[in-house]
């Protein structure tokens, strides 16, 4: 550990920071991440690491470096978004500023923080000669902002690897379980009259308003009665409604968009499934009753699922002895816990490729989006010294040595 830390000079990491803070990687800047994740790869390949970019979607790269291992041990991805959110109304966004232990500018906690202290752990590790049984990856993927088609596309290419830590700012708490997102519409069907005998039509926004009062009653009810330890209950939110021309003519139509939270092992046709039920249940009350329900495409066809590790995982339990020692001198408790994350992340799709694997990364999600977004330059260390911690010990040994050992 000593010595792969030595292996980076005082300030180097914040210099990379303030590299990466300074390369737009926005929706706004033509090209996105594309010159984010050039000069990533001709960073890694100045330090000696095989790097190379591969197309996630026409003309924005994914930025994928490796260092291999001798053979036969587990490897570990080190992934983190290389796209940030505009600069909105943040005074030099781009020009990283250290005021005290802060370092502020776009991007510095969500997540290009976490980004230096990933790459610096790959470059340290080849730096010391220390010769790992398994692979470390870094993964820089494209549009987490938008709908997360890098993280899409690493899903579903031949990558694989044993355990993975996605870089979000959880203040370097290692997050095991976060809800998933599925959006939904609904449309209620009636019969067009004039207002003035609506006695002779349909009206679908008394239908609409018959299925919201079962979801309200029923529903969110059923719902509340299930409960996962770090992330409570799953949730539905009714957020749009749409419906009728003219306060003078019945309404032939009304339409909902609403959003379910996931909990793991929900997934957006289960709760499709579900849904359908309540359209049943209102049904069998009022024979006329007519409504669909549909899942809404909101993601580009992309998923966002929950994610769920076991705190029993290897993974978790190295993350969290490394918290142990980055912290023991500090005011937070040495018998920490694993958490549940209130916001989604990539490790939703990279658990398909990734059999275990956390949210844990510099900073808090707090910051994240501001106008005044800063990292403090002490978790950037930790973060740091943990992923270093981390590799060491689930990447140094060959799985004939673990397994040995155990016995």
């Amino acid at each position: 550990m000593e010595k792969v830390i030595a292996a980076s000079a005082p300030g180097e990491i914040e210099e990379l920071l303030a590299r990466l803070i300074a390369i737009e990687s926005h929706s706004e800047v033509p090209g996105q991440e594309m010159r984010l994740a050039v000069y990533i790869q001709q960073w890694f390949q100045d330090q000696g690491i095989e790097c190379q970019l591969q197309e996630a979607i026409p003309g924005r790269p994914n930025v994928i470096a490796r260092l291999a291992g001798r053979g036969g041990g587990k490897s570990l991805l080190l992934n983190g978004h290389l796209d940030t959110v505009p600069p909105y109304g943040m005074n030099d966004p781009f020009k990283a500023i250290q005021i005290g232990d802060r370092l502020y500018g776009r991007g510095s906690v969500d997540m290009k923080g976490a980004l230096a202290a990933m790459m610096m752990t790959l470059a340290s590790i080849h730096r010391s000669g220390i010769s790992l049984a398994g692979d470390i990856i870094f993964a820089g993927t494209v549009g987490e902002e938008s709908y997360s088609p890098g993280a899409h596309h690493l899903a579903r290419s031949e990558f694989r690897a044993d355990y993975g830590v996605v870089g979000e700012p959880t203040g370097m708490r290692v997050g095991i379980a976060h809800k998933g997102v599925a959006w939904f519409e609904a449309d209620f069907v009636g019969r067009s009259v004039h207002g003035s005998v609506p006695e002779q039509g349909v009206n679908a926004i008394y239908r609409a308003s018959r299925w919201i009062n079962y979801i309200q009653d029923h529903y969110l009810p059923e719902l509340k009665l299930r409960n996962h330890p770090l992330l409570g209950s799953p949730s539905l939110n009714i957020g749009m409604i749409q419906g009728g021309t003219r306060p003078v003519i019945v309404p032939n139509h009304c339409a909902i968009g609403f959003e379910r939270r996931l909990l793991p092992g929900e997934t957006a046709e289960t709760a499709l499934a579900e849904l359908e039920l309540t359209l049943a249940a209102v049904r069998e009350e009022y024979p006329d009753f007519d409504g669909r329900i549909r899942i809404s495409d909101n993601f580009h066809g992309v998923p966002h699922g929950p994610m769920g590790t076991s705190a029993d995982s290897l993974l978790v339990k190295a993350m969290l002895e490394a918290y142990q020692t980055e912290f023991a001198a500090a005011d937070t408790p040495k018998n920490a816990e694993p958490v549940g994350l209130q916001f989604w992340t990539d490790g939703a799709l990279l658990q398909e490729v990734c059999p275990e694997i956390i949210v844990c990364g510099p900073g808090s999600i707090e910051q994240a989006h501001s106008n005044e977004e800063y990292i403090e330059l002490g978790q950037l260390h930790s973060a740091y010294r943990m992923y270093v911690q981390s590799a060491l010990t689930l990447a140094g040994q060959s799985v004939s040595d673990t397994e040995e050992e155990r016995l």
